[in-house]
């Protein structure tokens, strides 16, 4: 959520910028939408930040994010819904996910990406770890995630097909001095990933199975494990299909259902097979529906027959619904936004935004616009 509404004021700020910057060209990013293309080509070259370049995937691209996915959502907005919706009404109506900022008409429908269910899965796990972290899986990671197993073509394929991911690490309670603590073999953790299609499922499950020997030594296919369960449990589910590893730090499991895939890593096997069951059984086989309102109010633009954000802001994978209390975003942002205590239009004044214009992604930006707007 976090990383969602920083894109959107990122977003924001750059989009002003960007139109402050063209507009003495007779450009902007509304007229003139193809500046886009360059500006986000040239914010995620690396020639002009050999820090950058030298960075990890993982902070690189969660660094570049807000700027350059911020600003691409807030053109679209802008271009679809107008310029109200795009600056107050995404600050009304903030995005909460990765999802939405990637995929703006998705935000624009009120549509919210599918979350997983977890189980109850304190019987199974508390006897041998104690929590360590938990978390949901979002399109943003995922894309990072394959990036970095299979480069930018298996990011480009797999990214649009995700549907939602959680995950949970659970440490040895076994482990007692700061030395085992402090070792990754006394971390367990499995991830569940639910996507569009079976084949998407079926490749992200190999991508994950092959790098498993960047994370592990002595990693070995258990052909007998696998062979042994592969069998199709229950009648009303679709066929599982198991593959076990062994590692210098447990078994690995990976197994796919459907649409669903499963990975259970360094648990005991015995102990990894009950958790797969016990989370894929929690899933359901039906068709995702999204849940809503039946308030149609949509507090800054009542004009507009779209029904507001869902009471929870949670589904469940298999279309059913998460009861919960209606969340209130009305002033979700009113802790770092003081556009509360201001006029709505009231400009940035040219020193801010020529200050901001050297600064860092900003700079690319700025000079991607520029150089876009010449060539044209």
């Amino acid at each position: 959520m976090d990383t969602a509404r920083q894109a959107v004021i990122e977003g924001q700020a750059t989009a002003v910028m960007m139109d402050y910057i063209l507009k003495p060209m007779g450009k902007s990013l509304v007229k003139d939408p193809e500046v886009m293309d360059f500006v986000k080509q040239q914010m995620s070259a690396s020639e002009d930040s050999p820090v950058l370049a030298r960075a990890p995937l993982l902070l690189s691209e969660s660094l570049l994010f807000p700027y350059r996915e911020g600003l691409s959502f807030e053109q679209d907005v802008w271009m679809d819904q107008g310029q109200t919706a795009a600056f107050t009404g995404t600050l009304d109506h903030p995005p909460t996910s990765s999802w939405e900022i990637i995929n703006p008409r998705e935000y624009e429908k009120r549509h919210l990406p599918a979350i997983p269910l977890l189980p109850n899965t304190h019987p199974l796990v508390d006897k041998l770890y104690k929590p360590y972290d938990i978390g949901q899986m979002g399109q943003l990671d995922v894309r990072i995630l394959t990036e970095l197993f299979g480069g930018d073509q298996a990011a480009r394929d797999l990214t649009p097909a995700w549907d939602g991911g959680l995950y949970w690490a659970g440490q040895r309670l076994s482990a007692q001095t700061v030395a085992e603590q402090a070792s990754t073999d006394s971390i367990a953790i499995f991830y569940l990933s639910a996507w569009k299609n079976s084949a998407s499922a079926q490749a992200f499950a190999q991508l994950y199975a092959n790098e498993l020997g960047r994370k592990y030594s002595g990693v070995k296919l258990d052909e007998t494990a696998h062979a042994a369960t592969s069998v199709k449990t229950f009648s009303a589910q679709p066929l599982s299909q198991e593959q076990v590893y062994t590692t210098s730090e447990g078994p690995v499991v990976i197994t796919i259902r459907g649409k669903l895939v499963f990975v259970a890593e360094s648990f005991p096997l015995d102990l990894a097979r009950k958790l797969t069951a016990l989370v894929l059984d929690a899933q359901g086989t039906g068709e995702m529906h999204m849940a809503q309102t039946t308030d149609a109010h949509y507090c800054c633009h009542p004009e507009r027959s779209a029904p507001g954000p869902p009471a929870t802001g949670l589904r469940r994978w298999g279309g059913e619904r998460v009861e919960g209390p209606a969340g209130d975003t009305s002033g979700a942002m009113a802790g770092n936004h003081e556009a509360s205590t201001l006029e709505i239009g009231e400009p940035l004044t040219a020193s801010l935004i020529r200050f901001l214009s050297n600064c860092g992604v900003m700079k690319a930006a700025v000079d991607a616009g520029i150089s876009a707007a010449a060539r044209k």
